[in-house]
């Protein structure tokens, strides 16, 4: 476990959620906040905006949630078949489709959606694929315990990560340089490759690298004028360049 953090529940809150849908218990709702403070918290570090607000809508079945996403023409252009949750940037909503009876995981999809909310406010770009849904599976990988929040990475993560630079199989500075398109391609295709790989590189980020080396790189991606590709863009902050970025990230998970 690592990156614990103590949080005061009954701060002002900077970000407030709008529920809609299925109803959610009073103890989940305390858990969804407690978790929405902790992000804010990191978040905040990289320029995050005050008095937003965010609508959260939870479905417990999934045939309500896709007539809901039917009366929004959401389904005609986005596939959902192995979605549990989604992001709808232009009306800043997190949309779970099926809460159901595994109420832990859909605390867990439920950060994750969140995460995507809060990334897009600090970017105010597309940002790329790697770090919004790397940042979004950090979060969803977050615990809320009494005494605080704990992040891990799963053992099967760690293993496939191995077994990636085992075949050889990853090349860092394509995949930072994917597009949405790729990511999603690579995804589908290889077995979680994308979102395994995603999570690992926000892990390393948010846990063994500087804060002020991710904030410059946030900083370089809010610049809407820059162009360089992303992977230029990490070896302009971080020490070394991008070939020292490789190796570190290596020397941790190989």
């Amino acid at each position: 476990m690592a990156f614990v953090g103590i949080l005061n529940a009954f701060a002002d809150r900077r970000v407030h959620i709008d529920y809609a849908g299925d109803p959610l218990k009073e103890k989940e709702r305390v858990q969804i906040e407690r978790m929405m403070d902790y992000q804010v918290d990191f978040y905040t570090l990289f320029g995050l905006g005050d008095s937003l607000r965010v609508k959260l809508t939870v479905f417990n079945e999934r045939s309500e949630a896709m007539f809901y996403l039917d009366t929004m023409g959401v389904t005609k252009i986005i596939p959902l078949n192995t979605a549990n949750g989604l992001y709808n940037s232009g009306k800043k909503e997190a949309i779970i489709l099926e809460m159901g009876k595994d109420r832990k995981k859909g605390l867990s999809v439920i950060y994750h959606e969140l995460s995507h909310f809060f990334t897009r406010e600090i970017t105010c770009v597309n940002p790329p694929m790697w770090l919004m849904e790397g940042l979004s599976e950090y979060f969803e990988h977050c615990e809320v315990g009494k005494k605080g929040i704990s992040h891990s990475m799963t053992s099967y993560e760690k293993g496939r990560i191995r077994t990636m630079y085992m075949l050889g199989e990853i090349n860092l500075r394509t995949f930072v340089d994917a597009d949405r398109t790729l990511f999603m391609k690579k995804q589908r295709n290889d077995e979680q490759y994308a979102y395994v790989l995603a999570h690992a590189l926000v892990t390393f980020m948010v846990e063994n690298v500087s804060r002020q080396i991710l904030g410059n790189l946030i900083g370089l991606l809010q610049d809407n004028k820059d162009k360089s590709k992303v992977s230029e863009k990490i070896a302009r902050v971080y020490p070394g360049g991008f070939e020292t970025f490789e190796k570190d990230f290596e020397k941790l998970y190989r």
